[in-house]
C-alpha cells in the first residue's frame, strides 16, 4: 500500500513538472514527462489530454483529435477537455464535428453563457447566421454584461443584412467597452443602413480614441464611397495607405475606387502593391483579371477571373465532380450551373449549345425566375432549378468558367442571336394584348440592390422623365422589385404603363419584350434579356462600366443588337439620356415611317 502511494505522489509530481514546462512554453519538455506519467500510469487520462494539447499548439491536429479523444472515453464529461477537442477540430477544417462537440458542452452546462458563445463561434464558422445569433443571443440572455457577447451577434446578424439588429448589437457593446474597433464595427452597419451621419458619429468617436488609425480611415473610406463621394472616398483609403503601409484592404478599396474614377492604371498599381505585399492575394489577382477583361485582354483576364471563388462569395460548390476545362465529353452528363446574378446567367447561357457540341448532355440548372425561359434552350438536355435535386452527372462548370473552358478571345465571341427564345404561345398571348400603331418601348432604369456597383450602375426613373415626352412612342415599364415604387412619383400624365405584375418569371418578360419595338435599361438583366433575344437594346452605362461592355465602345461584340450610352462624368446621367433621347425621336420616326 505504501508502494503505490509512493507511486500516485510520483505520477502526480511529474504532471505537476509537465505543466509547469507546458506553461512556460517548453512543449519539448512537457510531452517527456507526461509520456513518463503514462509508462507508469497508461490510463492516467489528465496526462493523455495534456499530450493532446501539446499536440494542438505544435499544429497535429489529427494527433490532437485522437489523444483528447482517448482522454474523453475515461472521463466524457469534462467540459474543458471537450473545448478543446472542438477547437481542434475547427483548425484541422472539420467545424462539423467541432460544432457538434461545442453542442455537447451546451447541453452540459446549460446555464454556462461561455459555452454559447462557443457555439454560436462554431456556427458564425460554417457561415450558418441564424443558429450563430441564436447561440450568442443565448450567450447574453445569461450573461447580459459581456461586450464580447453583443460583438459576436453584431458581427453574425450585419453579415445575415438583420443590419437594424447589428446596429443595436454594436452599440449595446460600445456602451459597455467603448473600444475604437468597435465604433468603427458600428460605424460600418450604420453606413449600410444608410444613416450617414451617424456613422460618421461613430468613426469620429473611433478617432478620438486612436487618432492615428488606419482602420478608421479605410472605414471612412467605405462611408464616402456608399455616399457617392468618390473624391473623398480616395483620399481616406490614401490615408489608410500611408497610415499603414501593410495594410491589404485598403490598397484594394483604394484601386476599386480608382476603377470607379475611370483611372485604371492608378488601379492597376494598387492591385500590383497588393500583391508584391502577398503575393498570390485573391482579391488583387481577381481585380487585375477584371482590368484585363474590361481592356478586351481575355486570355490573361479569364484565368484571374477564376480568383473570383475566392476572392468574393459566389456559388462555390463542392459537387463532387471534377471541373470540366474544354475536353471531349464523349456522350458524358455535364452539369452547366447558375453562380451570380441573373444578367450573368443570361449572358453566358449562349455557351451550352457549344458544350453539347463538345458532345456532352447538358443539365443546365437555373435560378427559379429562369427556369421557364431556359427550357427553350439549344443543347440543354434537362433544364433543373436551383431547388430541385441534381441528377446524376459525370463534369460541372460554373457558367462563367466556360470562357476559359472554350478559350475565348475578343474575336471569338460566340454573338449569334437571338439564342433565348421566349414561348410562342406566351408571346402570342402578348401581341394581341398589345394594339395600334404607337411605337412600343420598354424601360427598366434599376439593378439589384444586393449588387455591389448598384448604386453606380442604376438610377432614378424621374432621370428618364425626358424619354417620356417622346411624340408616337408607349413606354412599358419592365422593372421589377424595390425600383418599381418610383413610379408612383410620376404624375398620371406621364403614361408610363406598369407591367410588375405581369411578369410571374423571366419567361414572362421575354413575352413581352418580344412585342416591344426597343428595350431601353441601364446594365441589368433586362438588358441581357433583350440582347441575348435579338431585340434591339439601348444600354445607359456608369462612367467606369462593368467589364463585360470593354473600354468607350458604343456597340457590345456579345450583343450585336445593342447600343451602349455612357456617362462623361461619374455619377451624371443627363448627358447620356440627353444623347438617348434625341436617338430616340430620330427612330420613333423611322419605325413609323416604316409601317404600313
Amino acid at each position: 500500500m505504501a508502494n503505490k502511494v509512493f507511486l500516485h505522489a510520483r505520477v502526480r509530481e511529474l504532471l505537476r513538472k509537465g505543466i509547469k514546462h507546458h506553461k512556460a512554453g517548453r512543449l519539448d519538455s512537457a510531452e517527456s514527462c507526461y509520456r513518463r506519467v503514462l509508462r507508469t500510469m497508461p490510463h492516467c487520462a489528465e496526462a493523455i489530454f495534456c499530450r493532446g494539447l501539446v499536440a494542438q499548439e505544435s499544429g497535429k491536429y489529427p494527433e490532437s483529435i485522437e489523444l483528447i479523444n482517448e482522454a474523453l472515453a475515461l472521463r466524457p464529461d469534462e467540459t474543458e477537455w471537450l473545448n478543446n477537442l472542438a477547437l481542434s477540430y475547427l483548425r484541422q477544417g472539420d467545424a462539423e464535428r467541432g460544432l457538434a462537440v461545442y453542442r455537447r458542452v451546451a447541453e452540459l452546462r446549460p446555464q454556462d453563457p461561455q459555452a454559447y458563445y462557443r457555439l454560436g463561434h462554431a456556427q458564425e464558422y460554417l457561415h450558418t447566421w441564424g443558429p450563430a445569433a441564436a447561440a450568442y443571443q443565448r450567450a447574453i440572455d445569461l450573461e447580459p454584461h459581456c461586450p464580447d457577447f453583443y460583438c459576436g451577434l453584431g458581427r453574425v446578424l450585419h453579415k445575415a443584412k438583420n443590419l437594424e439588429g447589428a446596429a443595436q448589437a454594436y452599440e449595446s457593446a460600445v456602451r459597455l467597452r467603448p473600444l475604437h474597433s468597435l465604433f468603427n464595427d458600428l460605424g460600418l452597419v450604420l453606413v449600410d443602413l444608410g444613416q450617414f451621419g451617424a456613422a460618421l458619429e461613430a468613426f469620429r468617436h473611433a478617432l478620438a480614441l486612436k487618432p492615428e488609425s488606419a482602420e478608421t480611415a479605410g472605414c471612412l473610406g467605405y462611408l464616402f464611397l456608399r455616399k457617392g463621394d468618390l473624391k473623398s472616398a480616395v483620399e481616406s483609403y490614401r490615408c489608410a495607405v500611408r497610415l499603414d503601409s501593410k495594410l491589404i484592404m485598403p490598397l484594394i478599396r483604394l484601386g476599386e475606387a480608382l476603377v470607379t474614377l475611370g483611372e485604371l492604371d492608378k488601379a492597376r498599381e494598387c492591385f500590383e502593391r497588393v500583391l508584391a505585399l502577398e503575393p498570390g492575394a485573391v482579391e488583387a489577382t481577381w481585380n487585375i483579371g477584371l482590368l484585363h477583361l474590361r481592356e478586351g485582354n481575355f486570355s490573361a483576364g479569364w484565368k484571374e477571373y477564376e480568383a473570383r471563388w475566392k476572392a468574393c462569395q459566389y456559388d462555390s460548390r463542392e459537387l463532387g465532380r471534377p471541373l470540366w476545362k474544354g475536353e471531349p465529353l464523349e456522350g458524358a452528363r455535364i452539369l452547366l450551373y447558375h453562380e451570380q446574378g441573373l444578367g450573368d446567367a443570361l449572358q453566358f447561357v449562349r455557351y451550352v449549345p457549344l458544350v453539347a457540341g463538345r458532345g456532352g448532355q447538358v443539365i443546365l440548372e437555373a435560378h427559379p425566375r429562369l427556369r421557364r425561359l431556359f427550357e427553350q434552350t439549344e443543347g440543354a438536355s434537362q433544364v433543373i432549378s436551383r431547388d430541385e435535386p441534381l441528377p446524376e452527372f459525370s463534369w460541372q462548370c460554373p457558367l462563367l468558367s466556360l470562357p476559359l473552358a472554350f478559350g475565348t478571345e475578343l474575336g471569338t465571341i460566340p454573338a449569334r442571336v437571338p439564342y433565348v427564345h421566349p414561348n410562342p404561345a406566351l408571346v402570342e398571348a402578348w401581341r394581341k394584348w398589345f394594339a395600334g400603331k404607337s411605337v412600343r418601348v420598354g424601360i427598366a432604369w434599376g439593378g439589384s440592390p444586393d449588387h455591389t456597383r448598384n448604386q453606380w450602375r442604376s438610377m432614378e426613373l424621374v432621370q428618364l422623365a425626358p424619354l417620356l415626352q417622346t411624340e408616337g412612342a408607349t413606354f412599358y415599364s419592365l422593372q421589377m422589385g424595390a425600383p418599381a415604387e418610383q413610379m408612383k412619383l410620376l404624375p398620371p400624365s406621364a403614361g408610363l404603363i406598369d407591367l410588375e405584375a405581369a411578369q410571374k418569371d423571366f419567361a414572362d418578360t421575354a413575352a413581352i419584350v418580344a412585342n416591344l419595338d426597343l428595350v431601353i435599361s441601364v446594365d441589368t438583366s433586362v438588358a441581357h434579356l433583350a440582347g441575348a433575344m435579338g431585340k434591339p437594346v439601348w444600354i445607359l452605362l456608369s462612367y467606369a462600366a462593368d467589364w463585360r461592355w470593354l473600354l468607350e465602345r458604343e456597340d457590345s461584340p456579345w450583343y450585336p443588337t445593342a447600343r451602349l450610352f455612357r456617362q462623361t462624368a461619374p455619377g451624371v446621367w443627363a448627358d447620356p439620356v440627353k444623347r438617348l433621347a434625341e436617338a430616340l425621336r430620330r427612330f420613333v420616326a423611322g419605325a413609323r415611317a416604316a409601317r404600313p
